[in-house]
Order: C-alpha cells, then structure tokens, then sequence
C-alpha cells in the first residue's frame, strides 16, 4: 500500500495552511505532502503511523513532519477526536526565510524532522496551538507560528520512525558519511563489514568506527540495521511479498534473527506490522 499524494490548498490570507479535524474518529489515510506538518491532538486516542513507525497516541501528542513524510493518524473507537493542525513550505515565509541567521535553530529543527519529531514537553505550545486555531488575525498568527517553531527548536525530542543523519558537519566529514551512505544504500542487502567502510573512505577501522559514531550519534552497524529495517518496512506495507524473502532481500538470510530485529525496533512482529496497515486500509474503504 503506497501512500497517496494530499493537495494542501493554498489561502489567498495567509502563506501557511491551519487544520482543525473534529469528528466522530480519524480514518486510516496514508498520504504524504511536500508541507512540513506540525499536528497537536487535543481529543481522543487510537493509532499514529510515521514512516516505518506504529505507535500510540493520546491528547496532547505533539508531532512535527517533515516535508514528504508519510503519515496517518487512526482513532481506535468511536467517540470525539479533535486535533489541530500547521502545514506550510519550506520557503512559505519568503525564499530562504530559515536560511537567516537568527533563524539557525529553526532551520535544525526543520531537518531532523525527516523522520517525525515527537515532544514531551513542549514549552506552552499546545497551548498557543489551541489558542492559534482562535485567531482570525492571519499577521497575528503568523507571527504565533513562527514564534511556536522558534519555541520547538530548544525543546527535546524524541525522532518516531528510522533516524536520519545529522547535518551540522564540516565539508570533509560530510563527504565521508555521504560516501558510506551511498554505500550502505546500495548495498544494504549485502554482507557489509566496517573494513569495507572504512577503506573507502581511506581510515582505519578503529578510526572510522570513532568518526562515525562521533558524527552521527550511533554506530556503523546500528546505522545499517535502520537501513535494512527501514526498508523492509516499506516493503511489508506496500507489497504482499512473504516475509521470508523481504528479510533476505533486506540483509536477513535468517529469518529468527529478521524478526528478533524488527521486533526490538518496533515493539510487533513483520506480520504484526504488515496487518496493522492493511487491516487500517481496510477499515478505510
């Protein structure tokens, strides 16, 4: 099941869009947008879908999406659901708005939020989020929502599906990792060992194992594991392949080991994880 394609309608008011959702339950709707989404849930319960992650959510989860992100939120029973939303542009606010300097924090937040950011305690922003659904002053809340992402940017959070790589790294080192990248991305399928890694970009493997973690906050084989799961992620949700051969195809000749690492990651079984998506698409139509 690939998720769809959603059409933010632009406002001839304001350069952002808000979103108020009321209803009796959220349905199953897996769709992506180029807008980066920031979605507080004032009511009710059931399900949030994020890239390659399930997980529970109540009132007061405080999501913020990264721009072509895929995502749903599912009630889990009938009742009342109530949820607040932001979605805008990168450049919403003026080409290279995020690119000032004053903005720095801002611009951080925006690209660690690839793979979903969730916060805990945020600061008063559920708060101005409720209260931003009440302005009818579109220059007021404008400045409310710029002053709401300027508020996120010094909180903690907690990244909801696969980790993406910081970017806050010289030239020289971020032409290493990309390097690696490329080859993990291309061969992640295969047996990679951190020798392999390490020659290609000319260190030692002691030496590379430092780096790597040192930049990236984990190490080398974490970072292909989250390829590999990330990937059979996708596959289990937009295919009907059998497990086995996704946990092969993925890196996982073994299929106990397959499912032990997947489980750890995201807390079900493959099988789990496939019927939960499709059972949601269900429901859906």
């Amino acid at each position: 099941m690939r998720p769809t394609y959603e059409h933010i309608p632009a406002s001839p008011h304001q350069s952002w869009h808000l979103g108020l959702r009321a209803e009796p339950r959220f349905g199953f709707d897996w769709h992506y947008h180029p807008e980066y989404e920031l979605t507080l849930i004032v009511a009710g319960s059931g399900r949030r879908y994020v890239g390659d992650r399930v997980a529970d959510y109540g009132p007061g989860d405080l999501v913020l999406l990264g721009a072509e992100t895929p995502h749903t939120w599912e009630s889990e029973a009938a009742g009342w659901h109530e949820a607040v939303t932001v979605q805008f542009l990168y450049d919403a606010f003026g080409t290279g708005f995020f690119d000032r300097p004053e903005f720095h924090g801002v611009r951080r937040l925006l690209a660690r939020s690839g793979c979903g950011l969730r916060f805990d305690d945020a600061d008063g922003v559920p708060e101005a989020m409720v209260a931003l659904s009440n302005t009818t002053d579109a220059a007021r809340g404008t400045l409310a929502v710029l002053e709401i992402l300027v508020t996120l940017a010094s909180q903690p959070a907690e990244t909801i599906a696969t980790r993406s790589l910081v970017t806050n790294v010289d030239a020289a080192a971020r032409d290493r990792i990309d390097r690696v990248i490329g080859l993990v991305r291309r061969d992640y399928a295969e047996r990679l060992a951190i020798g392999e890694a390490a020659a290609l970009v000319s260190m030692s493997p002691d030496a590379f194992s430092r780096f790597f973690r040192r930049h990236t906050g984990r190490t080398f084989t974490d970072y292909v594991n989250d390829v590999r799961l990330a990937e059979a992620s996708r596959r289990l949700v937009e295919s009907d392949t059998p497990i086995s051969a996704i946990a092969t195809g993925c890196g996982y000749p073994n299929l106990s080991h397959f499912n032990r690492r997947f489980r750890a990651q995201n807390a079900m079984s493959p099988r789990d994880f496939r019927n939960h998506f499709s059972s949601a698409a269900a429901r859906r139509g």
